[in-house]
């Protein structure tokens, strides 16, 4: 992302905005809360050569919360999909029915609430196949579980910093070079496979560059502290600290029997006792495995791991462009490159470390071409075509080509454009390098020499798709022993896309852009659920003697995703404007197994472009194909009502989406949300200044964005920006 700020040569002076407002309206026993936001800007030019600026912004107030403690819908759950017999089992859609009491549902397993989940890390208990009483027989019961208030302590308190501060000079030639500082810091919850918090993370940047009409050099460097833990996993190691599972567990059963098969006595008689969220045991245990690192034992806890881990690393990033145009006079001729270099430094608490205990390191480096040349047909009639071609290289992967291709027709006021390119995705550090601990689930990176520290060239495994298909029949032994996974070189994922578009100003009253495309990717880069027996004994998987671990890998999938979408902006007079615009997009997959044969569902029918979100495609594994087909955003503005007064109006629609998160948090239905926003403002000149009033989701009707992140409601704040240039 490239990214520019005002000029302090041009933009001089101070500039404030202080905001004020509130949010969480609506929550029972927690809101409304308040919140500030205050930034100050200020530049200015020394002599005609030199300039500096300064910014500083703060930011504090309480997030949103995570609050939605509905049993949470994961694949993980004995029929979690409804199924047609006799179609050979194929999935028909959700056949799991939530049960959200968890004094009525042994496995209950809150969405927002932690240490109570069914898939095990010490939260669940599996009574055993001879259990005196036979009703608790190889039933699974989940503990009582902590919400994300509880376990933060922090009753969603956040903050946020940043500074920057940057000298800019001008040589001769009409070259600037600039000196920049960036820092920021503060509080956050971050969502990937689970929720994790960041109490004080920090980074700073330093960039220097040098940028003439041609040309331009930069380099920068991005230093960071980034330590955190895991939400789920701390609600677990309270819990066992407290009380063993197999002790609560023969707690809840014995009362379950006395006391006449009752959930909620059992779960009630079984948690006495229990650390209270803000009692000084309960901030002893979560403080003790908070700082401690996961590769250090917990002092008085007999060698349990802390929690803690750290991302300290760094990147450096060099890069330059020329524009040849003004030599070549033929046409429009851009070259560029770029070097990057990435120090990894966890300490082996979130990547693992080389095998002589060294952290590894990544240099990327990549150079490109680009021209175009205008053409004109006669006075009406333009034609603009673009040519491109980029390579780059990651040490770990091998090297490629991108091209892309673009042309533009212009009639008059009416614009037409036709495109073809192509893109690649490098894999993360994790994707590349971790590894978890011996005999422990976990995440693996795709690197051969990482599967090999797995041990999965001595002990296979296998999809946990192809496992549900052994276990019910549908394939052989030695058919899925040929599924196995089996380490091999692990590539860029790749994209190649065509676009077609219509942009026009028409009257100079309506302005509309148009466009309709095409992508597939390949090489898709996924973590994957596979069952690594755990005594490499195919029989192990029968009787559930095995472990989960999410493998990083170039699945052979050919993944499509076909949309359109229309952009409109209408005068209506009287300095009124309307805007909108609506998208579409479909996502569909044809499956593959691990040696690249198309997969059939469990009707016998080869799954061959299919959208992602079809029951039949889902139960053969997840894609993470996050995203609604449709959408659209309304608008409707006036800056000038008076020559002090404006507002606008915005109303926001995003269709229900399939949303698979992780690699083990929920697999749902995302219902389709609205969002209405509003603001006016008023000039006040003889202040230099401009009040705003104004709110997000102004109705109040909560909804999220992704499956277990906080449900966002109404914020609304009240605004005063002072600019010396204002006129």
């Amino acid at each position: 992302m490239l990214t520019s700020s005002k000029n302090p040569f041009m933009y001089q002076g101070l500039s404030v905005q202080l905001k004020v407002g509130a949010n969480n309206f609506g929550e029972a026993d927690f809101g409304p809360k308040g919140y500030g936001d205050i930034a100050i800007r200020y530049a200015k030019a020394l002599s005609s050569r030199f300039a500096f600026k300064v910014n500083f912004q703060r930011l504090s107030g309480t997030d949103f919360i995570a609050d939605d403690y509905s049993d949470r819908q994961t694949r993980s759950r004995a029929n979690f999909l409804a199924t047609d017999p006799s179609r050979g089992g194929i999935a028909t859609g959700i056949g799991y029915i939530p049960n959200d009491n968890a004094n009525m549902n042994f496995q209950y397993d809150g969405l927002n609430s932690y240490g109570d989940e069914i898939s095990g890390n010490g939260s669940s208990y599996t009574f055993p196949k001879d259990y005196a009483n036979v009703l608790l027989q190889n039933k699974l019961v989940t503990r009582t579980g902590y919400t994300e208030l509880e376990l933060l302590g922090t009753n969603g308190k956040v903050f946020n910093n940043r500074a920057n501060m940057s000298l800019h000079y001008k040589l001769p030639g009409n070259i600037e070079a600039s000196l920049g500082w960036y820092y920021g810091n503060g509080n956050f919850i971050r969502t990937a496979n689970f929720r994790e918090y960041f109490p004080d993370y920090q980074r700073h940047q330093i960039k220097a560059e040098l940028r003439g009409d041609n040309f331009f050099l930069r380099a920068y460097t991005t230093q960071q502290k980034a330590e955190a833990w895991n939400i789920g996993q701390m609600a677990a190691v309270i819990n066992n600290s407290w009380k063993s599972l197999g002790q609560w567990a023969a707690e809840f059963g014995q009362v379950y029997i006395d006391n006449k098969f009752t959930v909620g006595d059992s779960r009630g008689t079984a948690d006495r006792g229990r650390y209270l969220p803000g009692s000084d045991r309960f901030n002893a245990v979560r403080d003790a495995f908070a700082n401690t690192y996961n590769t250090d034992s917990v002092p008085g806890y007999r060698g349990a791991r802390g929690l803690r881990f750290r991302d300290n690393s760094a990147l450096w990033h060099y890069e330059g462009m020329y524009n040849l145009t003004k030599l070549l006079a033929v046409a429009e001729v851009i070259v560029g490159g770029s070097i990057r270099h990435y120090a990894l430094n966890t300490g082996g608490t979130a990547v693992a470390l080389r095998a002589d205990g060294s952290e590894y390191t990544i240099n990327e480096y990549g150079a490109y071409v680009q021209a175009s040349k205008e053409v004109r047909i006669n006075t009406t009639v333009r034609v603009k075509p673009t040519i491109a071609l980029r390579y780059d290289k990651n040490q770990y992967l091998n090297g490629g080509f991108t091209p892309r291709a673009s042309a533009v027709v212009s009639i008059g006021p009416h614009s037409f454009r036709g495109s073809w390119q192509s893109a690649f995705r490098n894999p993360s550090p994790g994707q590349l390098f971790a590894v978890p601990a011996v005999g422990k689930a976990g995440e693996v990176g795709g690197l051969q020499s990482v599967a090999e520290s797995a041990g999965l060239v001595s002990n296979p495994a296998y999809l946990a798709s192809d496992v549900a298909d052994f276990t019910a029949g549908r394939i052989t032994e030695t058919q899925l022993q040929n599924q196995a996974y089996s380490p091999a070189s692990f590539r860029t994922e790749k994209l190649k896309t065509w676009e077609v578009g219509y942009k026009a100003l028409i009257q100079n009253r309506l302005y509309v852009d148009a466009f309709y495309f095409h992508s597939k990717y390949t090489d898709f880069i996924a973590a994957q659920n596979f069952y690594q027996p755990t005594n490499g004994q195919i029989a192990d998987l029968a009787t559930n003697a095995y472990r989960i671990l999410q493998i990083n890998l170039n699945n052979a999938n050919e993944v499509f995703v076909n949309g359109w979408g229309v952009g409109a902006e209408y005068g209506l007079g009287g300095g009124f404007t309307l805007t909108g615009n609506y998208a579409h997009q479909v996502g569909t997959v044809t499956l593959q197994d691990l040696q690249g044969n198309v997969i059939n569902d469990n009707a016998g029918i080869p799954i061959i472009k299919r959208k992602m979100s079809n029951p039949e495609v889902v139960q053969k594994g997840r894609n993470f194909f996050n995203s609604p087909e449709n959408r659209y955003n309304i608008s409707l503005s006036n800056p000038r009502l008076t020559d002090r007064l404006g507002a606008m109006l915005t109303y926001r629609w995003t269709d229900r989406t399939w949303f698979e998160q992780g690699t083990t948090a929920g697999d749902v239905w995302l219902p389709s949300w609205t969002s209405l926003d509003a603001q006016v403002s008023y000039k006040v000149p003889v202040w230099k200044s401009v009040i705003k009033v104004g709110g997000t989701n102004i109705l109040n009707k909560y909804y999220a964005q992704g499956y277990g992140l906080a449900r966002i409601g109404g914020l609304y704040y009240v605004s005063i920006t002072f600019d010396e240039l204002m006129r």
